[in-house]
């Protein structure tokens, strides 16, 4: 039997290929879309973070301190750190002086690792290691940091 071919469904067969190319098209420029929300950026010709380039004034650092201080548990302050972190730069130092308002070092750990892509002398993270007193923390540390810079 001979069959007439059906325009509609060769339509088909060639629009597909189409529409699928698109779709792959528009999802690699959304993941190559830097993540706003939270301001950390990713070189999109390296596929690697980019930290920022300016960390925010010391009188932000004695605010977010102040915060910190108000806040009855380390629950509360990580969260109050979290959200006074996010979106901005921040320096190693700056970051030691409000991980020391914590009383454990899951807390100090937790947050620290949060703050990398914010920290904006990112190659000095590893000073932080001093301020931990167990040994498993800074072994954990150094591995975050050991993956992390690879990101």
């Amino acid at each position: 039997m001979f069959s007439i071919p059906n325009p509609l469904i060769e339509m088909k067969k060639l629009l597909l290929p189409l529409l699928l190319m698109f779709i792959g098209i528009s999802q690699k420029s959304i993941a190559a879309t830097p993540a706003s929300n939270y301001k950390i950026s990713v070189d999109t010709v390296r596929k690697k973070l980019v930290h920022p380039k300016e960390a925010m004034a010391d009188a932000d650092v004695k605010a977010i301190l102040t915060t910190m201080r108000g806040k009855r548990n380390d629950a509360e302050k990580i969260v109050a750190l979290k959200e006074a972190v996010k979106g901005k730069g921040i320096t190693v130092d700056q970051l030691i002086t409000l991980l020391n308002q914590f009383l454990t070092d899951d807390s100090k750990i937790e947050c620290a690792e949060y703050a990398f892509p914010y920290i904006t002398n990112y190659k000095s993270f590893l000073i932080i290691l001093d301020i931990f007193s167990k040994r498993n923390y800074k072994d954990n540390l150094e591995e975050f940091y050991d993956k992390a810079r690879k990101w």
